[in-house]
């Protein structure tokens, strides 16, 4: 791209918009618990499966931040308020493709199968185009 035209644009779009998509994510917890609700998990406790570090404090506080950014929405049983459920919006439905993307830049990076074998690899994106609803 030309000098010119680079300028242009950066002056005209200050504001990175890239940014403002990553804020999202930002929280430790967050691309779990996108991560659980993509799998079909929805009760607070699910959660909290499998990670020791997770407190109550924190996984409010993550579930509030969520819910205030529109990507999640909490169901209150009217008859039994402990039994709360928490679901995506079409908003963080739409991080479908980009939790997709980011792990295909983690599987493909991993050169010399340190973490993932290649079988495991071609496992993890199929099962996830399948989780996420991926064409």
């Amino acid at each position: 791209m030309d000098e010119r035209k680079l300028n242009y644009y950066e002056k005209k779009y200050e504001r990175n918009p890239v940014e403002d998509a990553v804020k999202y994510l930002s929280n430790k917890w967050t691309l779990h618990i996108l991560r659980d609700l993509f799998l079909g998990k929805s009760h607070f406790n699910e959660f909290q499966t499998n990670r020791k570090t997770l407190d109550n404090k924190s996984l409010s506080r993550c579930l509030k931040t969520m819910e205030t950014n529109g990507l999640i929405y909490k169901k209150i049983d009217e008859e039994d308020p402990k039994n709360t459920e928490y679901f995506l919006t079409e908003k963080g439905k739409s991080f479908n493709k980009v939790f997709y993307e980011l792990l295909l830049f983690a599987i493909e990076n991993d050169k010399d199968n340190e973490h993932y074998s290649e079988h495991a690899k071609n496992e993890l994106k199929e099962m996830y185009k399948e989780i996420l609803q991926i064409e």
